[in-house]
């Protein structure tokens, strides 16, 4: 019996062992699969593709010739959660943005935006978001603040971010007395088509 029982706790002790091995290593695992690592820098430029901003209700749309942004990558190689900046973008360079209607339009940005990465890699893939988006359209005597996040994907074979679904909204009441026109007004959804070419970033998970 005496020696049944120390088999017993033997095998106990054993199979404790085992079960605290596993947790200590999964654990580690887990927090990683929940992260991403940026790299490069210390500069960033995204560089804009057929970028068009549409006011889904009015159904108007402002394109762009050119619509890149510039800023730095924040701590190169350190791992971060989800959904944490890896850049900021607080320079715009704009050229030849029109609207078939409205002509010449501008874009003045009013607030610095970030570029986080959401979820993890599927192949050279990543769920992506540009982050506290904003920016001042004026054309022809209208004018309203935009503001939002554009969510889409990022590859990082291509270093392309392809816009997929846009949150970005007017964020106040358009002034001037062409907007009513058209049937500008605040909170309106603004969508987002095209894509960026990021040139200075890669990311590895975690």
């Amino acid at each position: 019996m005496k020696n049944l029982i120390n088999r017993v706790i033997t095998g106990l002790a054993a199979c404790t062992l085992a079960i605290a091995t596993v947790v200590a290593m999964s654990s580690p695992a887990q927090a990683a699969a929940d992260t991403y690592t940026p790299h490069g820098g210390p500069t960033v430029a995204f560089i804009g593709n057929d970028i068009a901003f549409t006011d889904v209700f009015a159904d108007q749309t402002f394109s762009c010739e050119q619509f890149d942004m510039h800023g730095t990558l924040i701590s190169t190689g350190l791992s971060r959660p989800f959904g944490t900046t890896a850049t900021t973008l607080d320079q715009l360079d704009y050229s030849g943005c029109t609207n078939p209607i409205f002509g010449e339009t501008s874009f003045d940005p009013t607030s610095i935006s970030g570029f986080a990465i959401t979820g993890p890699e599927v192949g050279s893939v990543s769920p992506a978001r540009l982050t506290n988006a904003g920016f001042l359209l004026t054309a022809a005597g209208c004018s309203f603040n935009v503001a939002g996040e554009v969510s889409g994907t990022f590859d990082d074979a291509t270093g392309v971010f392809t816009p997929t679904e846009s949150t970005l909204t007017i964020a106040d009441d358009p002034a001037g007395f062409t907007c009513p026109l058209l049937g500008f007004v605040k909170g309106d959804d603004i969508s987002v088509s095209g894509t960026w070419t990021i040139a200075g970033l890669t990311i590895t998970n975690p």
